[in-house]
């Protein structure tokens, strides 16, 4: 039995970069999450623990930016990649943080292609 309960849900920046990091390294295609240098021209890929590095979500008027920089595979169709990536950290956000689609803007950066091999 579900019972509804009064009140406001706040959710950190962090959080919600962890969240959609996690949701971004479960799509096709998506090698992993690049970390910027700063001062560098290269990008590192993180590991498994550090998804929030490729991430960076920041609060504007109308809503949240999530900015996500990511490392895909070569060799895949990177717009069908970034299409399936956005609706899915757009729709694992919504589910477990409670945001709404209409107030989030989802950035992909392809940063780099890697092999999985």
């Amino acid at each position: 039995m579900s019972e509804t309960i009064t009140g406001s849900l706040n959710v950190s920046n962090d959080v919600i970069a962890d969240i959609a990091g996690y949701a971004a390294m479960s799509c096709y295609g998506v090698v992993g999450m690049a970390e910027q240098l700063q001062g560098a021209e290269s990008v590192r890929l993180s590991s498994g623990q550090r998804l929030r590095k490729g991430v960076l979500v920041s609060t504007v008027e109308d809503g949240l930016t999530v900015d996500l920089h990511v490392v895909i595979e070569a060799g895949v169709n990177m717009r069908s990649v970034s299409q399936n990536l956005a609706s899915s950290v757009t729709f694992t956000l919504q589910e477990i943080a409670q945001i709404d689609p209409s107030k989030l803007k989802i950035a992909i950066h392809i940063d780099a292609m890697k092999s999985r091999a």
